[in-house]
């Protein structure tokens, strides 16, 4: 996303004709400006838009009156209280801190292996050979699998994004709709019965793993249901692979976009875990949340009656001038840039946030350190997902030396 006069405010005429094009996704500062300046937005497929900081926020925190929409399938993301209380304290049995921080030294070696096997060939394309790689094998190491088991989940999570990964601002075809919800529930189906067959191998032992570990949870005499569990895992797979891998991409992108940055940041690591946040918040891989209103309320000035249906947008809120001074600047002496909720906030916050940031710090230090003069060579393409922002595809180039 680029950055801009914040005076130059779209109209809605206009705003409905660039929802429409692919610039939109390329780039959505315009839009999210208008909808900035017009909280509670009536969208023409349903929703009611809101994209100021304190309002997302506000709507975050407070899920008795905004509801997760979601089935009560098991999955803790889309449950409200107290369902949602419970599942969430047995699954954060596998989050520690002493959990992600183990992990720590296993990510550095992936990352290393990684770039060990590419750096004599001199390029890559980091969207794919990296990017993707790193979130993939970390995920096999959690799961107790073989990395090369992640080949079985790409198809899964492409038809997961082309279902999930866009928001319908404009009424959607309802076919269309039908036909990717589809395709997204059978490949959903293949990677259950992959992870149920997990599930029934570790129930015979213990382990490290994290099934391992969700199998053992308790609070009091409270057990995962092998149901709960499930979706559970397909959670985990679901938004660690995207979120992490798309970050990794996005946040080099934008440190090649700004040289001096990089070159900062490339002579001191020290500032490596800044320039993740600020990408985090500048341009973060969820843009948008979707919540219901369970009680009759008012947010940013606007009555909202039980029933509606709420959008939220993310990165609209990341860059709200009221919370982020210069919120159009790239800059990572940004004293709150942490303040961003890309990870969420309240009782849905990530619970991999700090396993993601663990994976993003170490994937751009061991980047600028191992490949030291590592820059773009081509154009970056952007996915067409609006709602889970990444780049398919980001040439990049290295010096090759002797004895590399």
């Amino acid at each position: 996303m680029t950055a801009g006069s914040r005076a130059d405010v779209l109209d809605e005429e206009a705003v409905l004709a660039h929802l429409a094009t692919p610039e939109f996704n390329d780039d959505p500062t315009a839009v999210y400006r208008f909808f900035l300046a017009h909280p509670g937005w009536y969208s023409p497929s349903g929703y009611r838009v809101f994209a100021r900081y304190d309002d997302v926020r506000t709507i975050l925190r407070t899920a008795d009156v905004f509801g997760q929409p979601g089935r009560k399938d098991g999955n803790f993301h889309t449950a409200d209280p107290p369902e949602h209380t419970r599942l969430r304290k047995l699954v954060t049995h596998a989050f520690t801190f002493r959990a992600i921080k183990q992990q720590r030294d296993f990510i550095s070696e992936v990352a290393t292996e990684l770039l060990d096997d590419i750096r004599p060939v001199g390029r890559m394309d980091l969207a794919t050979d990296f990017g993707a790689l790193l979130p993939g094998r970390v995920t096999a190491k959690l799961l107790g699998v073989d990395y090369q088991d992640g080949a079985r989940w790409q198809s899964w999570l492409e038809a997961i994004k082309a279902s999930r990964g866009v928001v319908h601002y404009l009424a959607p075809d309802p076919a269309e709709i039908e036909r990717i919800d589809a395709a997204a529930a059978a490949a959903a189906a293949g990677t259950a019965d992959y992870l149920a067959g997990l599930i029934r191998e570790r129930r015979a032992g213990t382990g490290s793993d994290i099934i391992s570990v969700l199998l053992s949870a308790k609070e009091g005499d409270d057990t995962l249901t092998e149901k709960e569990l499930l979706y559970t895992l397909l959670l985990l797979l679901g938004a660690g692979l995207h979120t992490t891998s798309a970050q990794i991409a996005t946040t080099m992108a934008l440190l090649f976009a700004h040289p001096d940055v990089l070159e900062r940041v490339r002579a001191d690591p020290a500032l490596v875990p800044a320039a993740v946040e600020e990408a985090l918040r500048f341009d973060g891989a969820l843009q948008a949340e979707y919540r219901v209103v369970r009680v009759a309320t008012q947010i940013g000035g606007v009555e909202l009656q039980p029933g509606e249906r709420v959008l939220i947008v993310v990165g609209a809120a990341n860059r709200d001038a009221a919370k982020f001074a210069d919120p159009d600047v790239f800059d990572i002496d940004r004293p709150n840039a942490k303040d961003h909720l890309t990870f969420g906030s309240g009782i849905h916050r990530c619970l991999g946030a700090e396993l993601s940031r663990a994976e993003l710090e170490i994937a751009v230090t061991q980047l600028l350190t191992t490949l030291p003069d590592l820059h773009a060579a081509g154009a970056a393409v952007r996915h067409h997902y609006n709602r889970w922002r990444g780049l398919a595809s980001m040439p990049v180039a290295w010096s090759v030396r002797d004895g590399s």
